[in-house]
């Protein structure tokens, strides 16, 4: 065997250079296992926190609902210790929610009719004070007014308001301004007042006649809307304009559809501005009917007239008692004499 340059020593130095760098590779390996050992620990216990959290909300899940159970069966104890009471509160049937209930505990009632004056002024529910003059509707035996002119305005434009006014205690628009009904105002209207009040309780009645009066009048005014129409067809200013205007004649039909539309919505909405004040003057005019027709009932300037000739025919009476008993009081001393 040959050795090669440097000797022994060179042979030494090869050794412990291998040996050495076998220790730190087996040294290497020992670290990154230790140093990777608490990761996979660290791993595991979250793991373990995701399944109790998972665990809590099964439980709030599962106390939520116990209490959901326990409170229907409260519920319904309740319910029917009400039912053997004859109180049926949580019946929501009749017409859904408050509304229902309100409605089947409401009753029909009759009504009173007076009128305010500077003496016996009434204080309105849907303003402050009635007018002098005017008269007031109110349920039988109660002080709570209102003007016959205001309820029936607010009856035609806000039905929904007018039950509330007495807390929905009474069928106003089922009793008073029911036609069939044995309270009902429409029974003293006169014959023009039925056909007026008619014509509001059907608005596509209402709204046919309007379109056909309108129809009736540009029938009959035809021949000047014709002589308009040529006047302004034939006139010049207008065909000086034409490079303006005549894209729109020879224009695409989705185009001439469009423009077709909007004219509609255009002459709708004259048409239903006119169909809001012609409603507006027939409500007016029902108004001022029922002003006339309606009867008073409480007749409080008459009472305090028959009381006033009461208290005068008593004071009279009183006043011939003691003159009367003057005179036996001079009898009596005349016949002692």
């Amino acid at each position: 065997m040959r050795i090669p340059r440097g000797g022994p020593n060179v042979w030494f130095g090869v050794s412990w250079a291998c040996s050495f760098l076998a220790f730190g590779a087996a040294h290497s390996r020992t670290s990154s296992l230790s140093v990777n050992l608490p990761l996979r620990l660290a791993r595991g216990g979250a793991l373990k926190t995701t399944t109790s959290t998972a665990n809590s909300k099964d439980d709030v899940s599962a106390y939520r609902t116990r209490q959901q159970l326990y409170l229907q069966s409260r519920s319904l104890l309740l319910r029917q210790a009400l039912i053997g009471r004859g109180l049926d509160a949580l019946d929501h049937d009749a017409g859904g929610g408050d509304e229902g209930g309100a409605k089947k505990r409401a009753k029909p009632v009759d009504w009173d009719c007076a009128v305010a004056t500077e003496a016996h002024p009434k204080s309105c529910l849907y303003s402050f004070d009635a007018e002098t003059g005017a008269k007031v509707l109110a349920p039988l035996d109660t002080t709570h007014w209102i003007t016959l002119a205001a309820l029936n305005r607010l009856r035609r434009t806000d039905p929904t308001k007018v039950e509330p006014l007495w807390h929905s205690q009474y069928n106003i628009l089922s009793t008073w301004w029911h036609p069939s009904h044995v309270f009902s105002l429409y029974t003293y209207l006169t014959p023009l007042g039925a056909f007026v009040s008619f014509l509001l309780d059907s608005p596509l009645l209402l709204a046919s006649t309007l379109l056909g009066f309108v129809l009736l009048s540009a029938l009959v005014t035809l021949p000047v809307w014709e002589h308009l129409a040529q006047i302004i067809v034939t006139h010049p200013v207008i065909w000086q304009q034409w490079p303006s205007w005549g894209r729109f004649v020879h224009a695409a039909l989705p185009l001439k559809l469009l423009l077709g539309q909007m004219a509609w919505k255009a002459v709708a909405q004259v048409f239903g501005r006119l169909y809001g004040r012609v409603r507006t003057h027939l409500i007016d005019w029902e108004c001022q009917i029922l002003e006339t027709c309606i009867p008073v009932t409480i007749l409080e300037d008459a009472e305090d007239e028959d009381d006033e000739e009461y208290a005068s025919i008593n004071v009279q009476l009183f006043d011939d008692d003691e003159f009367d008993y003057g005179d036996g009081e001079e009898s009596d001393e005349f016949d002692d004499q």
